[in-house]
């Protein structure tokens, strides 16, 4: 083989590595975005249905999560819940939480995997959330309560 024939096969696989690259980039599934609650999608078993719910990605790498959880509860109240941290498994604090709850998240085949203990360390939520193949949909899947009986399944459409 020539060298002059050896430079373009070189260079052929790297722009073929280049665009494999980029076209995973492309399609890869993030949770980037700004996400609404679809309700009638949704589903909570022992748990009434918030009437309302928006979650907005900033950051969806593969070791940090930060997000903003807004909603209005069945009975109208409204809540606000925020992380910004390590997806490294560890326990830490997040969003306004008084009572000193705590949540960890860990990333499987499965997708991005959290669970929420309180103070005192017992487990109170746990669950793992997916981005579909097409990208316009989140789902978290869960359980909640000390006794993990409250399954949930929340399926969000992308908005932005």
């Amino acid at each position: 083989m020539s060298r002059r024939s050896y430079g373009i096969l070189t260079m052929g696989l790297c722009l073929l590595t280049i665009g494999t690259i980029a076209a995973y980039a492309a399609t890869s599934k993030t949770a980037q975005g700004t996400w609404k609650l679809n309700v009638a999608k949704s589903s909570y078993e022992q748990m009434q249905a918030p009437k309302y719910e928006k979650l907005v990605v900033m950051n969806d790498q593969p070791d940090a999560i930060k997000w903003l959880l807004t909603g209005a509860s069945a009975d109208g109240k409204t809540y606000v819940s925020t992380y910004d941290g390590p997806v490294d498994g560890q326990a830490r604090p997040y969003g306004k939480s008084a009572v000193g709850n705590t949540i960890s998240y860990s990333r499987s085949q499965s997708g991005l995997e959290w669970v929420v203990k309180d103070k005192s360390g017992a487990v109170i939520e746990k669950g793992v959330g997916h981005v579909s193949a097409d990208g316009n949909t989140l789902t978290l899947k869960g359980t909640e309560g000390a006794d993990g009986k409250a399954a949930f399944v929340s399926v969000f459409d992308r908005v932005q």
